[in-house]
Formats: structure tokens, C-alpha cells, sequence
């Protein structure tokens, strides 16, 4: 059975990371979200997003999709399956919103791994030694920005405490055996 690693959580948790880190220890493709936002210096096509035009985009059909000022992002179904065309088992990375779209649509086909740490202070430090901007970390670390885990979802999550790393690589490990 085709299987989606569903990958969530609070900015500065690591979904970034698990996702990179599963693709090149397992090989486990990351599906790639769409966007209608510029390319910036160093991207590319089909890897970092799939570059889309209103028109193209349009056409697409989404699990989800949010705009963020005048440019539109989303996952769509046609990814997901081109994505499945070469590997059963493929990861994404979503916000809260996302993953209960995901998992109302394709039930036991998600494993939903909730990464978060175990202290609001560890986030904002890995926010400040990323380079975020201090303003964003700000709000991010003050109510809503923190993607936490509603009630509805917490009985289909999988929590992952991201706070040492090589406990989540065996975490990881584990949980690509079962899967």
C-alpha cells in the first residue's frame, strides 16, 4: 500500500530536516508543493517547488492550498501520484490545516508525524541561530504562527520530540521499518 509520511509542526522543529534526512538515508522522495511565486537564486524547477502561473495553477486539484500575499502555494493531488509513480513511501511537509485535509482524504494511507521539541526556548533558539528575521521569530512564537497540535488531530498524530538528534534518527529509523 502507497503510504504518505505526513510531516507537521511549529517552525524550527525540524520538519525540514526529518524530510531531507529521509530522503537521503532511506530514500524516501519529498513530494513537491507548488507555487506561484517567484523563483529565487539557487532554485530549481521541480525541486524546490513546481513554479506555477494563476493560469497553471488554477487547473491543479489540491489537497490544500493557502495565498500569502499575492502568491498562491499548495500540495495537489497530481504531485502526490506522480510522486507514488516512483516510490511507495514518500514524505511532505504541511502545516496544521494541511494535514487535516490529508488525513480526512486518504485515512490509513498517512502516517502523521507531528515533530515538535519539548521547550518553546529551544524553537526560538534554533529560529534566532537559522537567521530568521527577530521580528518573525517574534510573532511566530507568539500564539498562532506555532502550528500546535489541535485536540482533532492529536489521536492521529505520531509525536516526534525533536530535541536530540541522533534519538530522532533512530526514532526515524523505526518508524521507516514499521511503515
Amino acid at each position: 500500500m502507497r503510504k504518505l509520511i505526513l510531516i507537521a509542526g511549529p517552525s524550527g522543529a525540524g520538519k525540514t530536516t526529518i524530510s531531507e534526512y529521509l530522503t537521503k538515508e532511506f530514500r524516501i522522495p519529498r513530494v513537491v508543493t507548488h507555487t506561484t511565486r517567484p523563483k529565487r537564486p539557487g532554485e530549481k524547477q521541480h525541486q524546490a517547488y513546481h513554479f506555477e502561473d494563476d493560469a497553471s495553477f488554477s487547473k491543479l486539484h489540491f489537497f490544500e492550498h493557502v495565498r500569502y500575499g499575492s502568491y498562491q502555494y499548495g500540495s495537489s493531488k497530481e504531485a502526490l501520484e506522480a510522486t507514488w509513480q516512483h516510490n511507495d513511501l514518500v514524505s511532505l511537509i504541511v502545516d496544521i490545516q494541511g494535514a487535516s485535509s490529508y488525513l480526512e482524504q486518504l485515512k490509513q494511507q498517512v502516517y502523521f508525524l507531528y515533530v515538535t521539541t519539548s521547550s518553546k526556548q529551544e524553537l526560538e533558539e534554533r529560529l534566532v541561530k537559522r537567521g530568521d528575521d527577530p521580528a518573525k521569530i517574534q510573532e511566530r512564537m507568539s500564539g498562532d504562527e506555532l502550528n500546535q497540535l489541535p485536540d482533532k488531530l492529536a489521536a492521529s498524530a505520531h509525536i516526534l520530540v525533536n530535541d536530540d538528534w541522533s534519538k530522532t534518527k533512530k526514532l526515524l529509523k523505526a518508524i521507516v521499518t514499521s511503515l
